[in-house]
């Protein structure tokens, strides 16, 4: 019958790993509880795809955390954070109420107090809208001539962004226009401008402008 261990140098490492590690644990209970106050950054997962974040969210929340002083003066704020589960949210304004699971942290710290306990945020379905463009002209011709009409081909674009967004604009603009001192009418091509952060051209980017002149009113040629 075998007495010896087939490995005894095996045995011996993980009989001094299992005392250091004893040894470690021993040393931060016999350490003072101490508390700290950190700024931890917010991450958001699982954000329904068809939806999106329309109000503003605060970059980090303030984490009163507790553990053994070792631990909290090596703290890397940059390795912690609050993280928040969207999956279950609707299309409304709510509140993400933060709980102490919600925090990495690492271990032996616990979590005492969140600040502010709660995130309010507002999901916004995404839709499809198209919207008329206008031509968007700065500068004026050269003397005695005036800017006829402006048009653009196609005359809308399709865009796509959260619905309350495009529920309240009425048109886009182009890229500015500038037809100072031109003494003829202009055609070129110009980019849409998206008119929200949130809000994307689909189709198509840019628009045909056909820039006509008139001859300026004598009432017009005259200054004051």
């Amino acid at each position: 019958m075998r007495v010896l261990p087939r490995h005894p140098g095996t045995l011996v490492v993980a009989f001094v790993l299992a005392c250091l590690l004893w040894y470690i644990q021993a040393l931060e209970r016999r350490e003072r509880v101490s508390e700290r106050q950190i700024d931890v950054p917010v991450t958001f997962v699982n954000v329904p795809p068809d939806m999106v974040i329309t109000s503003d969210v605060p970059r980090s929340l303030t984490v009163r955390v507790r553990g053994p002083l070792s631990r909290l003066q090596s703290l890397d704020v940059a390795q912690t954070g609050v993280v928040l589960d969207l999956g279950a949210a609707k299309e409304a304004e709510q509140e993400i109420v933060v709980q102490g699971r919600d925090v990495s942290l690492p271990s032996a710290v616990e979590v005492l107090a969140i600040s502010p306990p709660g995130v309010p945020v507002r999901l916004e379905r995404i839709v499809r809208r198209r919207l008329e463009v206008k031509a968007r002209v700065t500068g004026e011709p050269a003397g005695g001539l005036r800017v006829g009409q402006a048009l653009t081909e196609p005359a809308a674009v399709l865009v796509s962004g959260p619905r309350l967004v495009l529920e309240k604009l009425r048109w886009l603009d182009t890229e500015p226009i500038d037809v100072d001192g031109i003494t003829a009418p202009l055609d070129v091509v110009m980019t849409v401008r998206p008119p929200h952060p949130l809000v994307r051209i689909v189709e198509p980017l840019a628009v045909r402008v056909v820039v006509t002149l008139r001859p300026a009113r004598s009432e017009e040629r005259v200054r004051p």
